[in-house]
């Protein structure tokens, strides 16, 4: 039987034909142009980006009329056969050259069936390409839908465009078209694979069966599957047939033979073949066993010494989440931690049931429709291997959008929603009224997740704050970009939960992995300050000590550059708590290649002697207290308080080596007639546009025109510091340049410089301090943002706070200290790796602290540091004496303790 697909001209990937033989789909076939080779080497780009789509069919016959080729998998199987004559001429005189060979061919291409599959490696090869085509395909649906004449509510004309805004109201509200189609490809295809592991799949039997059959242990996947491929075309039968046969090929007896968890890395390497960039995005990586069996060992020791809870998991008070599943390994680990304990106790026939009671208790959620029923495959066979029903009710794992509003009214929706809607409804009942004890996760990184935070970024409008803004902190708003992340919605999801959602249970524990950068840089100051005043105690165990894009070898995450922690905080009930309260923090950090960290973090204990206390500040970083008196040192932002970002132009044309080019390019700009095209040239922002007027920049010359109707062609230039070794040329006009800073332009004057250091990362080698006399940029320090501190005001006066230079002189026997001089010694001090190399561990917090020295005559000395030697070695030698690796100062007498 042949399907003929080629009317449906706006679907673009659909094969020419598909193929059944003895009632079942055996392939495809794709005809091309007589005048066009089939060799996929030599497809143009329509015609290559059509087979990188279709390549991954298992059996798939090409030919234009005279050549013919059969693919299977992406690869060519067997020859090419070609036929004599022309298309246009021969009419029955057109035969193959070699009649054998075709008939071969077409016999291989009829009689193909699916291949066995009994490894993980192979399901991944054989099933990912078909879920990717099925993906493709609900695209193409969706659009052809989208340009029907037929009304908005004929189900018949608009299949998917109404499952689709079914789908959303039940499970994704923000979902759009692209979401839909993967959540679609990706539930089909695992609940298959599903039904499969419960002996409810074989190639002949109807969809609607299998799904009602799997709905008996595994509702929602079992309604998904029905209400998914219930009402669709026979162009989608066919697809979804393929896909059927396949999967009914998998042997999951012999995949489980001799693999404990065959599924462990089941769901990676699908998205790693299936959509790489997915997986990028979604952040789903696997999380390495050996880190989560020791977060679940560390978490369970909480409870029982902490938390009064002496059978950890295992006490029936205790409630666990994972609000970012994934596949379910978290979730696992307790499962078989608590059997282990029960059996080791009580003997192996206690297993069952220590598993049966656990269940109810363990919950978990998960956005994406593959990972949850990987998790549900994974769940159910280790409950069947322990011999434990599941139970009553089904598993407490949800399809959901943890960051949703848990609070939102149920819509209506149809009985045949059922199973999906009650889902929705269990995991908000979960969400907003029952009590958890523990969170524990690997959450998702995602650093563009601005409006994808939900109801924890954005509350529920008017009346009801977002959650998220618990973690922001008085005057911190322009670093609290940083918040903005999805693992930070999550931080704050789980935390919420668990110390702030239930009045009279405010008490649990908190374990996640995620990025560092939240405790220790500025963005993470309300986060630090709300966990210090919440909870009652911390760890936090720094797996990154190399800091960002180590050593791969070093990394936990081999893919992974950011460095992480794993944090766990604690809140007791009945604790006391007033305005001083602060949660004890305790430190470690973990060096060494990556196998090597897990033998360390296999060995810790929460009250071994490894802990380093922490900073108590309400805000401080999450980092040890040192033993080089780095906390009595002045800031470098306190010796010189008036700082700015440095000017930042938005626009990479406006800067320059070389001011001819500079010239040109305001040329070009000027002189174009064509306003849409100007406005390409020009770069339009919300900050400036051709017609925007703004006030010229102190000490420069502009026009008051808008850059729309300027005529002049000659731009004023200046040098600039765009990097801390990079000058450039600018174009000095306000009209160009979104953020110019012009009380920086005010400061330019004889005698001044700028000092900048890098106040949102960490310094991590280089100098800790550079300076320029040219107007920084904003990226000056290392193209990752900084500060800059000018050393005059605009008016002339030093920017230090009254009296300092005055206590300086004073302290030194001194007449005078000049700022000048007091900033040529900082940068003789700070402005080499020595000092990186020698303050590594207290520069791992944003921010550069400087010793001050007693001695008399190094102040001035530093002011002709430049002359005398240009590293400033000198100094160094009076403030330190490398050989010891002690400062002077430190040890015969105090620093200076600036209180003015």
């Amino acid at each position: 039987m042949w399907h003929d697909e080629f009317r449906v001209a706006d679907l673009g990937v659909r094969p020419d034909y598909a193929v059944r033989a003895n009632g079942e789909l055996t392939g495809y076939i794709e005809f091309k142009k007589p005048s066009l080779p089939v060799d996929p080497a030599t497809f143009s780009k329509a015609n290559r980006e059509q087979w990188e789509k279709l390549r991954n069919l298992p059996n798939l016959l090409y030919s234009n009329g005279t050549e013919w080729r059969l693919f299977r998998d992406g690869r060519q199987l067997g020859e090419t056969v070609w036929f004599t004559g022309s298309l246009t001429s021969a009419g029955n005189r057109l035969v193959p050259a070699d009649p054998a060979a075709f008939d071969a061919l077409l016999k291989t291409f009829l009689l193909w069936k699916p291949a066995p599959i009994s490894q993980v490696a192979r399901l991944v090869q054989h099933v990912a390409p078909l879920c990717r085509l099925l993906r493709s395909a609900v695209l193409e649906q969706l659009a052809a839908e989208a340009k029907s004449s037929s009304p908005d509510n004929d189900i018949r004309a608009r299949p998917f465009t109404g499952l689709k805004n079914d789908w959303r109201k039940l499970l994704f509200p923000s979902a759009d078209d692209a979401t839909f189609a993967d959540g679609y490809a990706q539930a089909v295809t695992f609940a298959l694979l599903l039904a499969r592991s419960d002996d409810h799949l074989t190639e002949g039997a109807s969809l609607h069966d299998v799904g009602r059959l799997l709905d008996a242990d595994h509702a929602l996947m079992g309604r998904a599957l029905q209400l998914l491929t219930g009402n669709v075309n026979e162009r989608f039968s066919v697809t979804l047939q393929l896909l059927q046969r396949t999967i009914a090929q998998v042997n999951w007896s012999a995949i489980r033979t001799g693999n404990r968890d065959a599924y462990l890395h089941l769901y990676e390497h699908f998205l790693t073949v299936y959509d790489s960039a997915l997986r990028q995005r979604s952040g789903s990586y696997y999380t390495p066993h050996e880190v989560v069996e020791d977060m679940v060992r560390l978490t369970e020791n909480v409870l029982r010494t902490r938390l009064g809870q002496a059978d950890g998991f295992g006490a029936d008070e205790v409630r666990i989440v994972d609000p970012a599943m994934g596949t379910g390994t978290y979730l696992h680990a307790i499962i078989e931690r608590v059997a282990e304990q029960a059996a080791d106790r009580y003997g192996p026939a206690m297993a069952p049931d220590a598993i049966s009671r656990l269940a109810s208790r363990l919950n978990g959620f998960e956005l994406q429709m593959g990972p949850f029923a990987v998790a549900e495959l994974r769940t159910s066979d280790l409950l069947k291997r322990y011999h434990s029903p599941l139970p009553e009710g089904g598993l407490s794992l949800f399809v959901t959008d943890t960051l949703d509003n848990p609070f939102v009214e149920d819509e209506y929706l149809p009985s045949t929603f059922g199973p999906l809607s009650d889902s929705r409804r269990r995991a908000n009942n979960l969400k907003a009224n029952i009590p958890v004890t523990v969170v524990i996760a690997n959450p998702p990184y995602d650093d563009k997740a601005e409006n994808h935070g939900g109801w924890v970024e954005k509350g529920s409008g008017k009346h009801e704050a977002a959650p998220l803004d618990g973690f922001r902190y008085p005057g911190n708003g322009r670093y609290e970009h940083m918040l903005k992340n999805m693992y930070v919605y999550f931080w704050r999801w789980a935390t919420w939960k668990v110390f702030d959602a239930h009045e009279d249970d405010q008490h649990g524990v908190v374990c996640f992995i995620t990025p560092s950068g939240w405790a220790t840089g500025p963005g993470g100051r309300g986060m630090r300050d709300y966990l210090r005043r919440t909870c009652d105690e911390r760890w936090v165990i720094n797996l990154s000590p190399e800091g960002q894009r180590a050593e791969v070898a070093t990394r936990i995450f081999p893919g992974v550059a950011q460095p992480l922690a794993i944090c766990i905080f604690i809140r007791k009930a009945g604790a006391v708590r007033n305005e001083d309260h602060r949660a004890r923090v305790h430190y470690r950090s973990l060096t060494g290649r990556r196998n090597e960290k897990f033998r360390q973090l296999r060995e810790i204990g929460l009250d071994d002697g490894g802990w380093r206390e922490t900073h108590a500040g309400a805000a401080r970083p999450f980092t040890p207290l040192t033993q080089s008196g780095w906390e009595d040192f002045p800031a470098l932002d306190d010796l010189f308080p008036w700082g700015s970002p440095g000017a930042k132009s938005n626009r990479s044309w406006a800067s320059a080596p070389s001011p001819e080019t500079l010239r040109r390019r305001w040329k070009t700009l000027i002189r174009e007639t064509d306003p849409a095209e100007k406005g390409k040239l020009f770069k339009e922002t919300r900050d400036r546009t051709l017609i925007s007027k703004k006030e010229p920049l102190p000490g420069q010359s502009a026009s008051l025109l808008p850059v729309g109707k300027e005529i002049s062609v000659s731009p004023t230039l200046v040098r600039t510091a765009l990097r801390s070794f990079d000058r450039q040329w600018l174009i000095a006009d306000n009209r160009v340049l979104d953020y110019a800073r012009p009380d920086l332009w005010a400061s330019m004057q004889d005698g001044q410089f700028f000092l900048n250091q890098q106040s949102s990362h960490k310094i991590d080698s280089g100098p800790a301090v550079v300076a320029t006399h040219l107007l920084p940029d904003t990226d000056h320090f290392n193209g990752r943002g900084g500060r800059s501190m000018p050393v005059l005001h605009p008016d002339g006066s030093s920017n230090t706070p009254a009296g300092l230079l005055f206590h300086l002189a004073h302290a030194l026997g001194a007449k005078r200290v000049a700022v000048t001089e007091l900033a040529a010694y900082i940068v003789a001090v700070a402005g080499h790796s020595a000092f990186t190399e020698r303050f590594a561990e207290e520069l791992l917090t944003p921010g550069v602290r400087l010793p001050l020295t007693r001695a008399p005559g190094v102040m001035e000395s530093g002011s002709h540091s430049r002359q005398r030697n240009p590293m400033g070695l000198d100094l160094r030698r009076a403030v330190c004496r490398p050989r010891c690796g002690t400062t002077r100062w430190a040890r015969r007498r105090p620093p200076l303790r600036m209180s003015c």
